[in-house]
């Protein structure tokens, strides 16, 4: 790590350089709302998601309750799901993948999958099942603040339990036929609970990298970022990084905050005396460079940023950083949004065609403000973005969208409430699952280890999170392979836990 002494001639090397400032820029503004969202493509990827037997999937609806714990309200909403039956044989089981946070395609239950797999070693039908306010399952005319109060993991399981009751009943007819619910990231998290909450409904659960432990403070995650920086980018990389958040840090302390909106294409100059907005330009420069380097599951992402940082022929740390950020996140015609008033505004909207509101951002954020926490902090000392991204930040950022009556004491109560209700990190969720893997920062709040014989846990090594959905591949690690196979056979087992040997065809 290098020493306070170079970080203050590095500072000093930032500040000679000298600049003309400048209140904003006219450019493409680009909204950090993949943050909120927990989730995201990469940013220069052009992948689309389809597989070549996209045309097997078929779109259904599903008619459920508004309300599922108000007796005297009988309003009925209609959510979406997929299909995938090509596979189904009379007397086979059920699969369910589901969306979580985010919007369901097609490709979620596709032949690329491992979920697929299963299906066509034991003829099950395949469905993804998206969460009520994600993608199109609108559940009321916008997104207020009061409407919101419908949307929190027990109606979504509410929900969930409807439709199990439907596709037994009414689409494969077989009451008795067993259930496997599955899903990754918070989809994963809610298989396992689905299990705690409906046990006759579903048989058994596999959460790939379950998002199952909430708190408030998440400082965990950026450290466990670091280490995957150490370990699959470079100490060198890291440690640049280190000296450039310290340096920008110093920088704004000082009053040249000009210097950063010059080094970075940012919209809008940075108000030092404005603590909100210096936590919320920091929050965004953090979380770019992790959103980038994990989206896409691969851990050589870090190895690029690695390269593009250590690469560049800079004068300084806050250079080489300035020079990743304007070329590899954002396009040649975009600045980041960087005044939270502005981003405030657009979390504000409420129409359901809001860009925020269609890639899921308003709905993941309220429960976050609501239920879960999870906010990125700068509280631990053992990672590399500094020290201005604190608790404090969240609390104002949801007050100043949903509403005043969310505070610290608030947001702990429902925290506090989904731990109680779901177990957190010792959940009672029988015959489930739990994958994560080794470099994924998102581990610090999952299931790492066996609880009982019937809760157990791998983790994958050299994978960031959700490696296990694909199919099995040639591509894949030796290891990986390994992994899945095993998976397939521990999963398959809990599904049908009291067969004399393996079901057919496993």
């Amino acid at each position: 790590m290098r020493t306070l002494v170079f970080i203050a001639l590095v500072l000093f090397t930032v500040v000679a350089a000298g600049v003309t400032s400048r209140a904003t820029r006219q450019a493409k503004p680009r909204f950090n709302q993949e943050l909120f969202a927990r989730h995201s493509s990469h940013p220069k990827s052009t992948a689309t998601g389809a597989n070549p037997h996209e045309s097997v999937v078929v779109e259904h609806f599903f008619s459920t309750q508004v309300d599922h714990f108000d007796l005297q309200n009988t309003e009925q909403w209609t959510l979406r799901y997929f299909s995938n039956t090509e596979l189904y044989r009379d007397g086979g089981p059920i699969f369910i993948f589901l969306g979580g946070f985010r919007p369901i395609v097609p490709s979620m239950i596709g032949d690329t999958t491992l979920i697929y797999e299963m299906a066509r070693e034991v003829n099950g039908a395949i469905f993804a099942f998206e969460s009520r306010f994600y993608g199109i399952s609108q559940v009321t005319g916008d997104l207020s603040t009061e409407n919101l109060s419908l949307l929190n993991a027990d109606q979504i399981l509410a929900d969930l339990a409807e439709f199990v009751t439907h596709i037994r009943r009414e689409f494969i007819e077989d009451e008795n036929a067993r259930v496997l619910v599955a899903g990754s990231e918070w989809g994963g998290g809610l298989a396992a609970w689905f299990r705690i909450r409906y046990p006759h409904l579903g048989n058994a659960a596999w959460s790939s990298s379950g998002y199952m432990n909430a708190m408030v403070n998440f400082a965990d995650f950026s450290e466990a970022w670091g280490d995957t920086m150490i370990n699959h980018g470079s100490q060198e990389c890291y440690s640049e990084i280190f000296v450039a958040f310290h340096v920008m840090q110093n920088l704004i302390d000082m009053g040249r905050a000009d210097v950063l909106f010059d080094k970075f294409n940012i919209c809008h100059e940075i108000d030092a005396d404005n603590e909100f907005q210096v936590q919320y330009f920091f929050y965004t420069l953090m979380g770019s460079i992790e959103l980038f380097t994990i989206a896409r599951k691969n851990l050589a992402d870090f190895t690029e940023v690695c390269d593009a940082i250590t690469g560049a022929d800079s004068d300084t740390a806050v250079d080489s950083f300035a020079n990743w950020f304007n070329n590899r996140w954002l396009d040649d015609d975009e600045c980041l949004v960087s005044d939270p008033d502005v981003s405030v505004e657009r979390f504000q909207d409420t129409d359901w065609e809001s860009d925020f509101n269609a890639l899921g951002a308003r709905q993941a954020l309220y429960q976050e403000c609501t239920e879960f926490g999870w906010f990125f902090t700068t509280d631990s000392p053992f990672q590399p973005f500094g020290d201005r991204v604190g608790v404090d930040f969240f609390i104002e950022l949801c007050s100043r969208i949903f509403g005043e009556w969310i505070t610290l004491e608030t947001i702990t109560q429902g925290v506090d409430r989904s731990n109680n209700r779901f177990g957190g990190i010792n959940p009672g969720a029988s015959l489930t699952h739990f994958t994560n893997g080794d470099a994924d920062p998102w581990r610090k709040i999952g299931i790492t280890r066996n609880i009982t014989q019937d809760i157990t846990a791998v983790i994958i090594p050299d994978q960031l999170g959700s490696s296990d959905l694909p199919a099995i591949s040639e591509d894949d690690p030796i290891e990986l392979q390994t992994i899945k196979r095993k998976l397939k056979n521990t999963i398959l087992g809990y599904l049908f836990p009291d067969a004399p040997v393996a079901p057919a065809n496993v």
